[in-house]
Protein backbone atom coordinates (compact mmCIF):
# COMPACT_ATOMS: atom_id res chain seq x y z
CA UNK A 1 0.00 0.00 0.00
CA UNK A 2 1.03 3.60 -0.54
CA UNK A 3 2.60 5.47 2.37
CA UNK A 4 -0.09 6.97 4.58
CA UNK A 5 -2.83 4.57 3.49
CA UNK A 6 -1.90 1.81 5.96
CA UNK A 7 -3.31 3.78 8.89
CA UNK A 8 -6.69 4.32 7.22
CA UNK A 9 -9.84 2.72 8.57
CA UNK A 10 -12.52 1.39 6.22
CA UNK A 11 -15.95 0.77 7.70
CA UNK A 12 -18.89 -0.83 6.03
CA UNK A 13 -21.74 -3.25 6.31
CA UNK A 14 -20.86 -6.78 5.31
CA UNK A 15 -23.42 -7.41 2.59
CA UNK A 16 -23.37 -7.98 -1.13
CA UNK A 17 -22.15 -4.37 -1.36
CA UNK A 18 -19.10 -5.22 0.81
CA UNK A 19 -18.53 -8.96 0.43
CA UNK A 20 -15.83 -10.89 2.27
CA UNK A 21 -13.60 -11.00 -0.84
CA UNK A 22 -13.54 -7.18 -0.90
CA UNK A 23 -12.79 -7.03 2.83
CA UNK A 24 -9.95 -9.56 2.37
CA UNK A 25 -8.52 -7.55 -0.52
CA UNK A 26 -8.61 -4.27 1.42
CA UNK A 27 -6.92 -5.94 4.39
CA UNK A 28 -4.23 -7.40 2.07
CA UNK A 29 -3.46 -3.80 1.07
CA UNK A 30 -2.77 -2.99 4.70
CA UNK A 31 -6.03 -1.27 5.46
CA UNK A 32 -7.89 -1.86 8.70
CA UNK A 33 -11.42 -2.97 7.79
CA UNK A 34 -14.32 -3.13 10.21
CA UNK A 35 -17.51 -4.68 8.86
CA UNK A 36 -20.53 -3.80 10.97
CA UNK A 37 -24.08 -4.98 10.55
CA UNK A 38 -26.26 -3.46 13.27
CA UNK A 39 -29.76 -4.91 13.12
CA UNK A 40 -31.23 -3.44 16.32
CA UNK A 41 -31.03 -0.04 17.99
CA UNK A 42 -28.84 -1.54 20.71
CA UNK A 43 -26.48 -2.88 18.03
CA UNK A 44 -26.40 0.60 16.45
CA UNK A 45 -25.29 1.96 19.81
CA UNK A 46 -22.63 -0.76 20.12
CA UNK A 47 -21.40 -0.09 16.56
CA UNK A 48 -21.08 3.62 17.36
CA UNK A 49 -18.99 2.71 20.39
CA UNK A 50 -16.77 0.40 18.35
CA UNK A 51 -16.10 2.93 15.61
CA UNK A 52 -15.55 5.72 18.16
CA UNK A 53 -13.02 3.52 19.98
CA UNK A 54 -11.18 2.76 16.73
CA UNK A 55 -11.07 6.48 15.91
CA UNK A 56 -10.15 7.45 19.49
CA UNK A 57 -13.38 9.47 19.78
CA UNK A 58 -15.11 7.67 22.66
CA UNK A 59 -16.24 10.96 24.21
CA UNK A 60 -18.52 11.61 21.24
CA UNK A 61 -20.56 8.39 21.49
CA UNK A 62 -23.00 9.25 24.25
CA UNK A 63 -23.76 12.80 23.02
CA UNK A 64 -24.41 11.42 19.51
CA UNK A 65 -26.55 8.59 20.91
CA UNK A 66 -28.47 11.04 23.11
CA UNK A 67 -29.09 13.25 20.06
CA UNK A 68 -30.39 10.26 18.09
CA UNK A 69 -32.76 9.37 20.95
CA UNK A 70 -33.98 12.97 21.21
CA UNK A 71 -34.66 13.10 17.47
CA UNK A 72 -36.63 9.85 17.66
CA UNK A 73 -38.60 11.26 20.61
CA UNK A 74 -39.30 14.45 18.62
CA UNK A 75 -40.53 12.42 15.64
CA UNK A 76 -42.71 10.34 17.96
CA UNK A 77 -44.33 13.50 19.34
CA UNK A 78 -45.37 14.44 15.79
CA UNK A 79 -47.32 11.20 15.23
CA UNK A 80 -51.05 11.88 15.78
CA UNK A 81 -52.66 9.85 18.55
CA UNK A 82 -55.17 8.55 16.02
CA UNK A 83 -52.35 6.81 14.12
CA UNK A 84 -50.81 5.12 17.14
CA UNK A 85 -51.63 1.44 17.38
CA UNK A 86 -52.31 1.09 13.66
CA UNK A 87 -50.73 -1.75 11.67
CA UNK A 88 -47.73 -0.96 9.50
CA UNK A 89 -45.58 -2.71 6.92
CA UNK A 90 -42.07 -1.53 5.99
CA UNK A 91 -40.84 -3.10 2.77
CA UNK A 92 -37.06 -3.11 2.33
CA UNK A 93 -37.09 -4.92 -1.05
CA UNK A 94 -39.84 -5.73 -3.53
CA UNK A 95 -39.25 -9.50 -3.33
CA UNK A 96 -40.91 -8.73 -0.73
CA UNK A 97 -38.46 -8.45 2.17
CA UNK A 98 -39.65 -6.48 5.17
CA UNK A 99 -38.41 -5.03 8.43
CA UNK A 100 -39.70 -7.07 11.36
CA UNK A 101 -40.26 -5.95 14.92
CA UNK A 102 -36.76 -7.19 15.82
CA UNK A 103 -34.98 -4.88 13.33
CA UNK A 104 -33.90 -1.33 14.12
CA UNK A 105 -36.54 -0.18 11.62
CA UNK A 106 -39.16 -2.21 13.49
CA UNK A 107 -37.97 -0.75 16.79
CA UNK A 108 -38.29 2.75 15.33
CA UNK A 109 -41.82 1.94 14.14
CA UNK A 110 -42.71 0.80 17.66
CA UNK A 111 -41.26 4.01 19.13
CA UNK A 112 -43.50 5.92 16.72
CA UNK A 113 -46.50 4.00 18.07
CA UNK A 114 -47.09 1.78 15.03
CA UNK A 115 -47.72 -1.96 15.23
CA UNK A 116 -45.44 -3.81 12.84
CA UNK A 117 -47.23 -6.66 11.08
CA UNK A 118 -43.99 -8.68 10.69
CA UNK A 119 -43.15 -10.66 13.85
CA UNK A 120 -39.68 -10.80 15.35
CA UNK A 121 -39.44 -14.61 15.22
CA UNK A 122 -39.02 -14.38 11.44
CA UNK A 123 -35.72 -12.50 11.84
CA UNK A 124 -34.92 -8.81 11.37
CA UNK A 125 -35.46 -8.59 7.59
CA UNK A 126 -37.34 -11.71 6.41
CA UNK A 127 -38.57 -12.57 2.92
CA UNK A 128 -42.36 -12.66 2.91
CA UNK A 129 -45.12 -14.22 0.90
CA UNK A 130 -46.98 -11.35 -0.81
CA UNK A 131 -50.31 -13.05 0.03
CA UNK A 132 -49.38 -12.93 3.72
CA UNK A 133 -49.05 -9.14 3.46
CA UNK A 134 -52.51 -8.98 1.86
CA UNK A 135 -54.01 -11.09 4.67
CA UNK A 136 -52.34 -8.83 7.26
CA UNK A 137 -54.14 -5.72 5.90
CA UNK A 138 -51.65 -3.03 6.98
CA UNK A 139 -53.03 0.45 7.65
CA UNK A 140 -49.70 2.03 6.65
CA UNK A 141 -47.02 1.00 4.16
CA UNK A 142 -43.47 2.31 3.93
CA UNK A 143 -40.88 1.49 1.29
CA UNK A 144 -38.98 2.85 -1.66
CA UNK A 145 -40.93 5.31 -3.80
CA UNK A 146 -40.51 3.06 -6.83
CA UNK A 147 -41.83 -0.02 -5.01
CA UNK A 148 -44.71 1.84 -3.36
CA UNK A 149 -45.74 3.23 -6.75
CA UNK A 150 -46.20 -0.29 -8.13
CA UNK A 151 -47.77 -1.98 -5.11
CA UNK A 152 -51.40 -1.54 -6.18
CA UNK A 153 -50.64 -3.61 -9.31
CA UNK A 154 -49.59 -6.61 -7.21
CA UNK A 155 -52.28 -9.31 -6.95
CA UNK A 156 -54.66 -8.43 -4.10
CA UNK A 157 -52.74 -5.39 -2.95
CA UNK A 158 -55.08 -2.78 -4.45
CA UNK A 159 -57.55 -3.54 -1.63
CA UNK A 160 -55.07 -2.92 1.19
CA UNK A 161 -56.27 -0.16 3.53
CA UNK A 162 -52.87 1.55 3.32
CA UNK A 163 -53.20 1.86 -0.45
CA UNK A 164 -56.93 2.60 -0.73
CA UNK A 165 -56.64 5.32 1.94
CA UNK A 166 -53.40 6.67 0.43
CA UNK A 167 -51.37 5.90 3.54
CA UNK A 168 -48.26 4.65 1.75
CA UNK A 169 -45.02 6.51 2.16
CA UNK A 170 -42.46 6.11 -0.61
CA UNK A 171 -38.93 7.16 0.22
CA UNK A 172 -36.43 8.34 -2.37
CA UNK A 173 -33.36 6.17 -2.98
CA UNK A 174 -31.12 8.41 -0.79
CA UNK A 175 -33.75 8.39 1.98
CA UNK A 176 -34.02 4.57 1.83
CA UNK A 177 -30.24 4.33 1.95
CA UNK A 178 -30.19 6.45 5.10
CA UNK A 179 -33.05 4.48 6.67
CA UNK A 180 -31.53 1.08 5.94
CA UNK A 181 -27.97 1.85 7.05
CA UNK A 182 -28.22 2.23 10.79
CA UNK A 183 -25.78 4.64 12.34
CA UNK A 184 -25.51 8.30 13.36
CA UNK A 185 -27.65 9.31 10.34
CA UNK A 186 -30.53 7.33 11.89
Amino acid sequence: AEDGIRDKLVTGVQTCALPICVIDRLESLGLKVVALEPRTLNEVHQALKRVAHLLDREALVEPVWKSIQQQIDAATALVPKSVRGQKAYFEVASTPHAASTSSFVGELMARLGLVNIVPSQWGPFPALNAEWVVRSQPDWIFGSALDVQGMAARPGWSTLPALTLKRACGFTEPQMDTLMRAGPRL
